[in-house]
């Protein structure tokens, strides 16, 4: 290894010179740790902690124990009612109903967009309602306001 010879300390700076001195010790020394990431096939233990091909594949794991997951089509025009300014209505929503709400990132210009709901049966029971309650609310008010008169 080709290390520069050392700078004397007074013709620069000394910060400069602590700094070189640091680099230098360091770079001589032997590391201790390796902070590399292991692969995939050095796993341990039972087969269940290891991401298995689907979930990798999908982007998401499937629900635990006692979880289910549902499906609902929201009106494309609504989702942005639903997630909110900066996500605080869906976050809002979440952490009412204890259900991960998860709505698809593009309607494929269909009218409808993927919603997809997961959690316990009655949060997501909480939260469908939740959802059709905003839907419906703003349904509403937007007929009334296009009634003029």
């Amino acid at each position: 290894m080709n290390v520069p010879p050392p700078v004397p300390a007074a013709t620069t700076n000394p910060l400069l010179a602590d700094a070189l001195a640091r680099a230098q010790a360091l770079a001589t020394s032997k590391p201790t740790l390796t902070l590399k990431r292991p692969s995939d096939d050095s796993y341990e233990g039972p087969d269940l902690k290891k991401p298995s091909y689907e979930q990798n594949m999908m982007g998401a794991a499937p629900p635990g124990p006692g979880m289910s997951t549902e499906q609902v089509m929201v009106p494309d025009n609504m989702v942005g009612l639903i997630i909110g300014r900066g996500g605080e209505q869906i976050t809002r929503l979440q952490a009412d109903s204890g259900c991960k709400i998860q709505l698809s990132q593009d309607s494929q210009g269909m009218p409808h967009r993927l919603c997809t709901l997961t959690g316990s049966g009655e949060a997501i029971s909480i939260a469908r309602s939740m959802i059709d309650e905003i839907i419906s609310n703003e349904g509403n008010r937007g007929a009334r306001g296009m009634g003029g008169g």
